[in-house]
């Protein structure tokens, strides 16, 4: 049944049973998707070399392909690797039944379950030399994630063959179980590690002999000790006398508030300590919270720290400003990293403050940071602040940094392309770990931030020049949002000549200001290459030049250089839109119909998959996106 089943689908999908189709990958595009399967392979290879070790010179080879068909891995004798090469049964070669038809990989997909074919029973004449036995592979969730297969030439068949493969597929997953549970038990660790990160009191932990067990980075600060260094030591050697913590040990009674005084340094910090017990009641260790006496200064008084606009504010109807717009709220109820990118003058900020104040760290802080204006000698000093004496002219107790102000809110890194390199490499450790260190501090202090950037410049285009990093690039593209130019939006002139005329009036007193139609039409025939800060500064001019109740006509807009428009409409007054355009959208249209299926797409489209693969990369669509 699972034979005429495929056949059926065969002749649905119009397969060709006398035509040898080549959709192969090669090259980037199979190294990429090797890549993003490196967790299969791994767990699947060794099982691949035993049931190889088995076949070998038996006229057969060990196949392991993806979920959609795509071979990974051959491993073989050389023969049958020379003459399965023909029909595309090596790396890279696509073995879906879209492409290939009736097969075992293809049908295996399809079926979800084992399959063996047999010389005529594939429905491709190409084929009818091979006999196939694969079983799918899934993931513990259940989910397909390839397909294992053993291939060789059918005059030696054997029907024990699909049984190999089923045994070998049930030990793959029952490994991907086991690194499932494994990655389970480390993510238990690294949380409980981040929570500790994330107090803001110091932390140790002893365990019953007074052997420092953990310790957080704030506990460091506090006792003036690297974390790693003072965990194995006894607590004794760190507070340099009779440390409380051990009257816990001893008596097993806690304590609340204990004053603490350093020997070495003088410094007086409070300390709470509890006991841990094991399940029998018996004291295994002790647990201690540290916190200095220090006040900090509130945040929250200061204006400078506030965001001030919200989505509201921001001008625009066009189609390009809308979807910038929905993508911008959609990242606001998210917590990752967001890159704005477009022309100096499109309003990034504004976008970034919008964001800040919609999502749920509205109430914290907002800290801007332009960082084509700071000096790349102050440029990480204002980032991450220093210790006292850290360096000549530093302040007395050292200051905290941006990072520092902007936790528990946001902080917004304008035109982050002009980074330097050194610092980059420090912003990279901050949104990994979610920890900064003060220039001449020995610890690190944890912060929660959510990170804005923007740039006018192409990311991608430096890290290829070298001018910025790639591994941070990678960081900061999660949530990218492009804000267009002005000349891209022309349909929201009106809106924003309205909005400035009615605002600058306000501001500079002057009564009864209008603007006639040449007034917009002549801003709708230049092309601003300033943007919206251009726009701005050129109504402004206008209404300085004319009277209370006078009327602003083009006479008051003299450009220097002024720019055809680029988009003309036609007779119905649709904007026409380019060729590349409208191919974009369909791609897009199709992967999110398909799912991101990339044989489906291809087959909607009408082109190979290897075109598709280029276009995608050419448009910089992101696959992960649809799937």
């Amino acid at each position: 049944p699972e034979i005429v089943h495929s056949w059926q689908r065969c002749r649905e999908l119009n397969v060709n049973p006398y035509a040898n189709v080549d959709d192969d990958i090669r090259g980037l595009e199979l190294k990429e998707r090797l890549h993003s399967l490196q967790h299969l392979l791994t767990i699947a290879r060794p099982f691949m070399d035993n049931l190889y070790n088995f076949i070998r010179g038996s006229g057969f080879q060990v196949v392991l392909a993806d979920e959609q068909g795509l071979l990974l891995e051959v491993m073989g004798d050389p023969d049958i690797i020379m003459m399965t090469r023909q029909v595309q049964l090596c790396p890279g070669g696509n073995w879906s039944e879209a492409v290939k038809g009736t097969n075992a990989i293809g049908t295996a997909i399809a079926e979800q379950r084992p399959v063996q074919v047999h010389a005529h029973e594939h429905y491709c004449q190409a084929n009818h030399f091979l006999t196939c036995s694969a079983a799918p592979i899934f993931d513990p969730d259940g989910k397909l994630i390839g397909v294992l297969d053993i291939t060789g030439n059918c005059n030696v068949a054997n029907p024990h063959t699909l049984g190999m493969v089923v045994a070998a597929v049930n030990a793959i997953e029952s490994q991907l179980r086991l690194q499932r549970a494994t990655t389970k038990v480390y993510m238990a660790y690294k949380y409980s590690s981040f929570m500790m990160e994330s107090m803001s009191e110091g932390l140790l932990s002893v365990d019953n002999a007074g052997m420092i067990v953990q310790m957080n980075a704030k506990g460091g600060r506090i006792l003036g000790v690297t974390p790693n260094d003072a965990i194995g030591r006894h607590i004794n050697e760190v507070i340099k006398k009779q440390a409380p913590i051990l009257q816990v040990l001893s008596t097993g009674a806690g304590y609340q508030d204990k004053e603490i005084t350093l020997e070495a340094s003088g410094r007086r910090f409070y300390s709470s300590a509890t006991p841990l017990r094991d399940d029998y009641g018996n004291i295994i260790g002790a647990v201690a919270t540290l916190r200095e006496q220090v006040v900090r200064p509130s945040l929250k008084r200061n204006p400078l720290l506030a965001a001030r606009y919200v989505f509201e504010d921001i001008i625009g109807e066009s189609e390009p400003m809308m979807t910038a717009k929905q993508l911008a709220q959609r990242a606001a109820q998210s917590a990752s990293t967001v890159l704005l990118t477009g022309e100096s003058g499109t309003g990034k900020e504004l976008f970034a403050q919008s964001i800040h104040n919609a999502s749920s760290r509205r109430a914290g802080p907002f800290i801007a940071i332009h960082c084509a204006a700071l000096p790349e000698s102050l440029i990480e000093s204002e980032l991450f602040g220093y210790e006292e004496g850290a360096f000549t002219g530093s302040k007395r107790g050292g200051q905290m940094g941006k990072f520092e102000q902007a936790s528990g809110g946001t902080i917004f890194l304008d035109e982050i392309g002009d980074m330097p390199l050194s610092t980059q490499v420090k912003l990279l450790r901050v949104i990994q770990e979610k920890k900064v260190s003060r220039i001449g501090a020995v610890g690190e202090i944890p912060i929660d931030i959510r990170i804005i950037a923007a740039t006018h410049k192409d990311l991608k285009a430096e890290v290829e020049k070298g001018n910025f990093r790639k591994d941070l690039y990678y960081r900061l593209h999660v949530i990218t949002i492009a804000i267009p130019a002005l000349r891209d939006r022309r349909g929201d002139l009106p809106l924003l000549t309205e909005h400035f005329v009615r605002n600058i009036s306000d501001k500079l007193s002057r009564k009864g200001i209008y603007f006639d139609d040449s007034f917009i039409e002549r801003i709708k025939s230049y092309d601003w290459p300033g943007n919206v800060r251009e726009l701005e500064s050129a109504v402004e001019r206008a209404i300085n030049l004319i009277d209370d109740y006078g009327v602003l006509t083009s006479a008051f807009l003299p450009f220097e250089n002024d720019l055809s428009v680029a988009v003309h409409d036609n007779d119905e007054g649709t904007a026409v839109k380019s060729l590349k355009t409208i191919e974009k959208e369909s791609i897009i249209q199709a992967l999110a119909a398909c799912k991101g299926n990339i044989s489906a797409v291809s087959a909607k489209l009408g082109i190979g998959r290897n075109t598709l693969y280029r276009k995608i990369k050419e448009y910089d669509i992101i696959l992960s996106l649809f799937h």
